[in-house]
């Protein structure tokens, strides 16, 4: 490839001067590539994997796990609510149903999933001072911050430029961008490279439009010339394209190997589970990308959401969503790679509890995220929502309210599955988030917080209800260096009590609570937590 044909396939030499992401072509289809890291640590040795679906459009939660029982739900939606002779699924021990479509699928779908342990669900997860963009709140939950978090990101209007994935890899070595892996650190199943996946020092994956095409190239990306003296800046970006360019070659060969010797023992469906048959052949072929990033649109369901005995676009789209993560989940199971992999859904936001009238919902807020793999404790987490006072008020547009914070669960993907030190974590999300306790080894006992068999540690707060003066004592089985802090109930980080080495023995630490409210008490020993709910009723 000539000098003018490899600068023309590449973005303009000014923008990596600027840091941008670069566009590039391997083999005639484009690529998104720029200077992934070299892991070191934990990272680099471990064999884990994160699998991300993205649902575009915003994903209506309600409609999804089902609070059949309230009738206020049916109030709400007149039209396009799951009936109870449509056969919703129960989740064993609660209120809550997963959609008809969410069961009807591969293998009895997501029921199947939750029974056997491999399935979470979160209800209510979202962030304070919700955005109802579609590109807005996109950015808010592919970057992992919260504009309205920190002083530094207050304007609204602040552009989110790196991903809270990016940053990790980023935060992994001290070199980056400078070392290349073998293999690329991500990849992206379509499109251009998403924001999630970019840091401000380079961008840490790939995006690969087309697999099948991808694959069948021969092609390649490097020039045919040497790098140049590198005496100026247009010399030094050519040799840092160039360098990219020959890094990018060696991904697809490395990933086209791993693709070509990789199998799948299930007959994947089309759309999101062929999506999910390509991550499996790469996965069995022995690639050591860390994390895939999988996406799915649709879900803007304004007009025609569903119809009486649950057709329309979202049912469908529930059904091919379960198709997908179930067939994956089941030849994750027969190849012996299942307790390696851990999944998740993100979208935007929710929908409105109210339909529009054109048998859909408008943007709202809160939304379902679904956690699957061998590692997930499955359940419910999180409470149906409390529709009443939607039918009393007179504002249509009321939305519902956040009850976990998203990034609880970036910081628990990032800390448990990948050995991130907390430090690293608070530095890439921007705060310190409490485990939700979905992946084991069990972090998080909210339901039963006296016992904690791993850390050897038990906590107890009185008087509780409080006033606001509390004592939280605990004992430990042997010495260890403790934390101690409080949580809002949403998982957010508000202060710290007590940070320390402590004996073996019983001991009693007093606080304040900051003001009245419902809170959590996070006690950390030996990199474990336990947590116990704290009522300050003033």
């Amino acid at each position: 490839m000539k000098r003018r044909d490899f600068l023309k396939y590449t973005a303009a030499a000014s923008a990596v001067a600027a840091g941008a992401a670069q566009g590039f072509r391997l083999g005639g289809l484009p690529v998104y590539a720029q200077s992934p890291p070299m892991l070191g640590g934990n990272v680099l040795e471990s064999d884990k994997i994160l699998i991300i679906v993205q649902l575009f459009g915003g994903n209506d939660g309600l409609n999804t796990i089902v609070p059949l029982n309230d009738d206020n739900y049916h109030n709400l939606r007149p039209t396009i609510r799951v009936r109870p002779e449509d056969n919703p699924a129960q989740i064993a021990g609660s209120e809550a149903y997963f959609h008809p479509a969410l069961v009807d699928s591969f293998d009895g779908g997501f029921l199947k999933l939750h029974d056997e342990g491999r399935l979470a669900v979160i209800q209510g997860i979202g962030y304070e001072h919700p955005n109802l963009s579609h590109f807005r709140s996109t950015d808010i939950w592919l970057s992992g911050y919260n504009p309205r978090d920190e002083d530094i990101f207050s304007d609204p209007q602040v552009r989110l430029l790196d991903g809270w994935v990016g940053r990790f890899f980023a935060h992994s070595i001290p070199t980056f961008p400078s070392d290349l892996p073998s293999y690329p650190l991500a990849i992206q199943i379509g499109g251009q490279l998403s924001l999630m996946l970019q840091s401000d020092a380079g961008d840490a994956g790939i995006a690969i439009t087309d697999p099948e095409r991808f694959f069948s190239q021969d092609g390649g990306l490097s020039a045919d010339e040497a790098a140049l003296p590198g005496v100026d800046a247009y010399e030094k970006e050519y040799n840092y394209i160039l360098q990219v360019a020959q890094a990018s070659d060696r991904y697809k060969d490395e990933v086209k190997a791993a693709y070509e010797g990789g199998k799948t023992t299930i007959q994947y469906g089309e759309g999101l589970p062929q999506q999910f048959g390509t991550v499996a052949r790469m996965i069995s072929g022995g690639l050591g990308t860390k994390v895939y990033l999988l996406r799915m649109g649709g879900f803007d369901n304004h007009v025609n959401q569903a119809f009486e005995g649950q057709t329309g676009f979202h049912p469908a789209l529930l059904q091919q969503l379960s198709m997908g993560i179930s067939q994956f989940m089941a030849d994750a199971v027969n190849q012996g790679f299942a307790d390696r992999v851990v999944g998740m859904t993100v979208t935007e936001f929710g929908r409105r509890p109210r339909e529009n009238g054109s048998r859909g919902t408008d943007h709202g807020t809160t939304s379902v995220q679904f956690v699957f793999g061998e590692r997930v404790r499955a359940g419910l987490y999180g409470d149906n929502p409390d529709l009443a006072r939607f039918l009393k008020d007179s504002d249509r547009n009321s939305n519902l309210d956040y009850q976990n914070d998203y990034r609880r669960v970036y910081a628990e993907i990032l800390e448990v599955l990948f050995g991130a030190e907390k430090a690293d974590v608070e530095a890439i999300l921007g705060k310190q988030f409490v485990h939700m306790g979905i992946l084991d080894p069990a972090i998080s006992s909210v339901d039963n917080p006296f016992v904690n068999q791993f850390s050897g540690a038990a906590l107890r707060l009185s008087p509780n209800p409080s006033a606001g003066n509390v004592s939280a004592a605990f004992e430990l089985k042997r010495p260890a260096m403790v934390d101690i802090s409080l949580y809002s109930i949403k998982g957010v980080h508000e202060m710290r009590i007590r940070h320390g080495m402590f004996n073996r023995g019983v001991h009693s630490v007093h606080f304040n609570a900051p003001n009245g409210g419902v809170w959590l008490c996070v006690l950390e020993a030996e990199g474990r937590q336990i947590a116990e709910k704290l009522v300050v009723l003033r």
